[in-house]
């Protein structure tokens, strides 16, 4: 998936935690999961960096970025930190450790372009799931 998605549904999962120890957990999680499912990625890093980017400044003006889900998201965004470092050629696909990446548990197929649009719209479903638990908290 998309780092705005992996921040963005990491978000959400860390909100979901009952104590901030455990947003990173349920945001390494949702990693998992998300990359599971068939998707597309960006081509480009300043791509993908720009939407990050993005993605933390809507989860802040919609008023949803406390603690639990900057850990949550931050956490579901870290493991792709490999590969940005192999799409660099600093560290070769045979290193990879994040258990998606590395092999362990199968990674989704790449899809084209139009999974943006899945993407985007379980990004926003996320963001108003938040919201609606920020209401009911």
């Amino acid at each position: 998936m998309c780092l705005y998605t992996h921040i963005i549904v990491g978000a959400l999962a860390g909100s979901a935690a009952p104590h901030a120890a455990l947003a990173p957990l349920l945001g390494l999680g949702s990693h998992i999961v998300l990359d599971y499912v068939p998707h597309y990625d960006f081509e480009r890093v300043s791509s993908e960096l720009f939407f990050g980017g993005a993605a933390l400044l809507l989860l802040k003006l919609a008023g949803v970025l406390d603690l639990n889900a900057f850990l949550g998201g931050l956490f579901g965004a870290l493991p792709d930190l490999e590969n940005l470092l192999w799409k660099w050629g600093i560290l070769p696909e045979h290193k990879k450790i994040f258990l998606t990446h590395s092999g362990i548990i199968p990674h989704g197929r790449e899809v084209g372009p139009r999974n943006l649009i899945l993407q985007t719209m379980l990004a926003a479903a996320s963001v108003l799931v938040m919201i609606g638990m920020k209401g009911f908290a």
